[in-house]
């Protein structure tokens, strides 16, 4: 965005302590415009419908109608970048932020202290940072069903021995891989492990969100972890995740990569370095340019790398820059990257 235009934002809460707190905060920097504040979801629809945001704070439990079914509706009429602020010390409130993930929102963050909090100036800064950075994507809403499968290659020519399969997502990701695990055998004889970019509040949460509706076993990998097949494994929060040695999971708070911990680039490189050629790559929806490279250098090492397609992409921004540099095998939507995986490993029995 232009630096001079203002960030138009829309606040969606129904605590009017909230609203007060939030609007505070933005107008602390100039950059900010509070063009509307509401209190209920069906109202933030018609507000948006009329007044179309950069970017929109949306809170998750409200009367009339909750951020849930809200984020869901505008994502479907009128598509805008949503940043869901959540109480996250609530079990239940972090499932169901999930659940707005999964309807469109781009990001998750815990809702900032108040003043007189230690915490204040580090919350406030973040939610500040986070609308600033969500304000630019642009979105839309996803159509599953009408994304085409496309690619250089196809699996039926990939004939390596797999032993892991690797995925990168960031905003837009916890859909597709909600989708992926969800519908991938129990049988897939490899461990997965996943890097999805998300507030190290919320890393165990997702985690425990993911288990619900997949089919592989779901875990918050653990340093020097044996890894087992048809198991899948994601990061604590603020944490690289990555391979140390053939079936041994590294777990580390090594430097941060262009600023991400964890980092998508980070477990590229590591399974390129141990597994090369027998592994799977697979690059998902989000903001930026993490695991792009390394998708290429697994490509060129000769391993199978897929990425999303621009279609079921909520942001093309990863895997688009990886499909630019050649570094994907195969430009796949979800459904189409779970029938290449199955159809992958019948080929290789």
């Amino acid at each position: 965005m232009p630096e001079t235009q203002k960030i138009r934002v829309l606040i969606v809460e129904d605590s009017l302590v909230n609203q007060r707190l939030l609007k505070s905060l933005l107008a602390e920097d100039p950059a900010f415009e509070v063009i509307g504040i509401v209190n209920n979801g069906e109202k933030a629809v018609e507000f948006i419908a009329r007044n179309k945001p950069d970017v929109v704070s949306m809170d998750i439990y409200m009367p009339v109608m909750d951020g849930v079914e809200a984020t869901r509706k505008i994502m479907q009429l009128t598509p805008v970048p949503i940043v869901i602020v959540s109480g996250f010390y609530n079990v239940s409130e972090v499932s169901m932020s999930f659940s707005i993930l999964e309807a469109g929102a781009l990001t998750i963050l815990p809702r900032p202290y108040g003043p007189g909090h230690t915490l204040f100036d580090q919350t406030a800064r973040n939610y500040r940072n986070t609308l600033k950075m969500m304000a630019g994507v642009e979105v839309k809403m996803i159509p599953r069903e009408t994304s085409n499968t496309s690619g250089a290659n196809s699996s039926s020519a990939f004939s390596s021995c797999v032993k892991i399969i690797a995925i990168g997502a960031s905003a837009g990701g916890p859909q597709a891989i909600q989708y992926i695990l969800e519908n991938l055998p129990a049988s897939i004889p490899v461990p997965v492990l996943i890097v999805q970019h998300i507030d190290v509040n919320f890393a165990e949460g997702y985690c425990n969100w993911l288990d619900l509706t997949s089919k592989l076993p779901v875990h918050i990998a653990r340093h020097n972890e044996l890894m087992l097949p048809g198991h899948a494994y994601l990061p604590p929060g603020d944490h690289h995740l990555g391979v140390l040695k053939p079936n041994v999971i590294a777990v580390t708070q090594s430097l941060p990569e262009k600023g991400l911990r964890p980092a998508v680039s980070y477990l590229f490189r590591s399974v390129n370095t141990v597994y090369g050629k027998n592994s799977i790559g697979i690059l998902l929806s989000g903001m930026g340019t993490d695991g792009a490279a390394e998708l290429k250098m697994l490509r060129e090492s000769g391993a199978y790398t897929i990425a999303q397609d621009e279609g079921s992409s909520l942001v093309h921004g990863m895997p688009g820059e990886a499909i630019k540099m050649g570094g994907a095998s195969c430009i796949l939507p979800p459904e189409g990257i779970v029938k290449e995986i199955v159809k992958l490993f019948q080929n290789n029995r």
